[in-house]
């Protein structure tokens, strides 16, 4: 499985639930407002690492999920997902995803509506997630461009989430081919990954050019950063964690 499909498997999950009305969804979503992805970790398994398309997908590998929001504040909530094997329980994967709502004319974060605040009365929510850190990009990082199409955009007129994790993939995979980083010499989204972590900071739209800078973790040889800018602007940071830079390493 590769990184992109990792983000879509989730993005799947989510709108399956939300879609029916969950976290209030239904009606936060209106003509003038809608809600925009904040930050997202995801975490694999070792087991989860070994998932292939062929093999594990569709009736002949069942998986059981769950979703509970963690975090509800005046204009964000926090939920986390966890995919499971249906038969032995094993966990493969897990996600923890921030949503802002936002008015659609400013497209700037709103407060929930009053109905909000009453319908979650009573509930116990913990600490809100934390957000990753925005890094100095190096003046040695490799520059990768690409420019957004209308494929790219989603319901809320931008960019969708997941296609920023393509474009990362897309320029670590250069830049491992062009020798920049140590160990990694391949298309990045073969290696064992661990965790990938996102903060989405500005948006992206139809026929803008965007510059994804990507760096090795000076510290940690299997940390690769990336930094996204628009306009010479920071529009998403990512980090990707590997359990290994050997192509189908046993963990």
């Amino acid at each position: 499985m590769n990184i992109w499909s990792v983000a879509k498997l989730f993005e799947g999950i989510r709108y399956t639930v939300l879609s029916k009305g969950f976290g209030y969804f239904d009606r936060l979503k209106d003509v003038d407002h809608s809600i925009f992805m904040a930050g997202t970790t995801y975490n694999v398994t070792e087991k989860g690492n070994q998932i292939n398309t062929y093999q594990h997908w569709g009736t002949k590998y069942p998986l059981h999920v769950t979703v509970n929001i963690f975090y509800s504040g005046n204009s964000a909530f926090s939920f986390k997902i966890e995919v499971t094997e249906k038969q032995s329980g094993e966990l493969l994967m897990s996600s923890a995803l921030t949503f802002v709502y936002v008015d659609f004319r400013t497209r700037k974060p709103a407060q929930f509506p009053d109905w909000y605040f009453e319908a979650k009365k009573g509930k116990d929510f913990g600490p809100p997630m934390a957000r990753l850190s925005s890094p100095k990009i190096p003046d040695t990082a490799f520059q990768f461009k690409t420019k957004c199409t209308y494929a790219d955009i989603d319901f809320n007129g931008h960019v969708n989430q997941s296609i920023y994790v393509k474009w990362c993939t897309d320029a670590g995979t250069e830049a491992a081919l062009n020798g920049h980083y140590k160990n990694f010499s391949h298309n990045i989204g073969k290696y064992p990954l661990k965790s990938l972590n996102l903060k989405y900071i500005g948006e992206g739209f139809v026929d803008e050019i965007f510059v994804i800078n990507t760096w090795q973790d000076e510290n940690d040889p299997l940390i690769l950063h990336f930094g996204i800018m628009k306009n010479d602007k920071l529009t998403l940071v990512a980090k990707f964690t590997y359990w290994s830079a050997e192509i189908g390493a046993r963990l």
